[in-house]
């Protein structure tokens, strides 16, 4: 027992900033939760980008603006977060704040549900549905294309 209480109290010790933004978010701080991950975005961090993305989205902690939110949503993705790859694949396919796009829908969903994101593998089936057997194969090949590229064809 005294060796558990332990482990969990050291735990503590190793929480960052990132813990520190997300710990503000979960506490209903939102401002404090942008003041946060915001230069830790900019500075290249993929989950507090991801993050942030979905706080411009809210209009929690800053005022609602998803061209921001779009924004760091794919620094995020591009950066291999799976959950911002797969916010973004669903963004192609409905056609939110992007261009309608299926095959692109397809080769992020894609990407993620490789990394493990289950929704996106979900998500990846919905999309694989309603596409065509030549869709499909462009859809694989961008996918491909996309990591091989660093993402930056996807976009």
């Amino acid at each position: 027992m005294l060796a558990t209480s332990t482990l969990i109290a050291s735990a503590s010790v190793w929480s960052g900033p990132f813990e520190d933004g997300l710990a503000a978010r979960d506490k209903g701080d939102f401002a404090s939760a942008v003041h946060i991950f915001k230069p830790l975005a900019q500075s290249g961090d993929a989950n507090c980008q991801f993050q942030l993305s979905l706080l411009y989205a809210a209009g929690k902690g800053a005022q609602a603006d998803n061209k921001q939110a779009l924004y760091w949503l794919r620094q995020s993705a591009t950066r291999g977060n799976t959950q911002a790859q797969s916010n973004l694949g669903n963004a192609f396919h409905m056609g939110r704040e992007v261009a309608q796009d299926t095959i692109k829908a397809y080769a992020w969903l894609s990407m993620a549900s490789a990394g493990g994101d289950s929704a996106a593998s979900t998500n990846l089936n919905v999309v694989a549905r309603k596409m065509s057997p030549l869709q499909l194969n462009q859809g694989k090949a961008l996918a491909q294309v996309c990591l091989q590229g660093n993402f930056k064809p996807c976009l």
